[in-house]
């Protein structure tokens, strides 16, 4: 038998030390109840100290909070839904735009893309060699329209998934 400890004030149910949030309905004097695999006891809120557990008592407080942390584990461990069309596309755009933005601070400061670094290595490109950064800008530019128009396209998850956010860099 499992190792249990329930504590309705938390609607914390633990089960061999995994504990799961549960609904709960139990007497309100009791403050826990620890239950060791073959005896337990109940632990009072009201002064009483803690009793044994009774068989009348486990079947009335254990086995439903049992069978409350059995339901809610297999809902913890189910696989997550899914995500729909429009979260795909939410998911991919974010991804396009944020390797644009990557591609773009790679191509003015390769070797360190931090922002002030972006900054200066771009002012100083423009200032002696305008048209190499707008050719640049041009073709990312050109790139992430292409990707968010296929993103916009795509009918079904698959094909948004389907989609590679490579940059020519």
């Amino acid at each position: 038998m499992p190792r249990v400890t329930i504590v309705p004030a938390d609607s914390l149910v633990i089960v061999d030390g995994r504990g799961l949030n549960v609904s709960l309905t139990l007497p309100g004097h009791v403050h826990a109840i620890q239950w060791d695999g073959l005896t337990g006891w109940v632990e009072h809120n009201d002064g009483t100290p803690n009793t044994p557990m009774t068989q009348a008592e486990y079947d009335a407080l254990v086995v439903p909070a049992l069978a409350a942390w059995e339901s809610a584990r297999a809902a913890a461990d189910a696989p997550p839904p899914p995500p729909t069309l429009e979260q795909a596309k939410a998911v991919k755009l974010a991804a396009i735009h944020a390797g644009h933005d990557a591609a773009l601070a790679g191509v003015v400061a390769i070797s360190d893309p931090t922002p002030t670094t972006v900054a200066v290595e771009a002012a100083l490109l423009a200032a002696t060699d305008l048209t190499g950064l707008e050719y640049a800008r041009q073709k990312l530019a050109a790139r992430r329209n292409e990707l968010v128009a296929d993103v916009e396209s795509a009918t079904t998850v698959e094909a948004v998934e389907k989609i590679t956010t490579q940059w020519p860099v």
